[in-house]
């Protein structure tokens, strides 16, 4: 990693940098399993200008960045409360939302800063307990989560860019 990375809260200086890192990894990442219009339409809808600056306010989330001074953003990540789905989840239990690298970046610590830092922040906020959801087909992912001693709890689907993907749920005590 870039040693003089600084891992910190997001500001709103940063949603350019947080748009960019979010196009370019989604597109490394899930360019072979959706189709290239289709994934810039996902990416426009959860990444609009608003929407991001709106993730930066939120309190019940957390989403830090990876920082470096010459190169801006190089990753994001973001976790809180665990959505109540069919169940109410427990009330110690949190949901990392997203953890993105860029991919000029990938195999450089970064992921595991930003993760490291999500964690940490969780513990402080006293949750226990986090939930990892990945796309099935990203081995790169779950392969990191693993290392990080998330492992496979269930399966799942999701709708993804206009497509129904498998998702593999991870979980793992913080």
């Amino acid at each position: 990693m870039h040693s003089t990375v600084d891992v910190r809260p997001a500001t709103f200086a940063d949603v350019p940098g947080i748009r960019r890192v979010a196009h370019d990894a989604y597109h490394a990442a899930y360019g072979d399993l959706v189709d290239a219009d289709a994934l810039d339409a996902q990416l426009d809808e959860w990444y609009s200008e608003d929407g991001v600056e709106n993730r930066v306010l939120r309190d019940a989330s957390t989403l830090v960045v990876a920082d470096h001074p010459d190169d801006g953003v190089l990753g994001y990540a973001s976790a809180g409360p665990s959505p109540a789905d069919d169940a109410d989840p427990p009330a110690d239990q949190a949901t990392l939302y997203t953890c993105y690298v860029h991919p000029d970046h990938w195999d450089e610590r970064v992921g595991h800063a930003l993760l490291t830092a999500i964690e940490d922040a969780l513990r402080d906020r006293e949750f226990t307990h986090m939930v990892v959801p990945v796309l099935a087909a990203n081995d790169r992912a779950r392969q990191f989560y693993a290392d990080h001693g998330y492992t496979h709890s269930h399966d799942d689907t999701i709708t993804f860019a206009g497509a129904t993907l498998d998702e593999a749920i991870h979980t793992g005590d913080l």
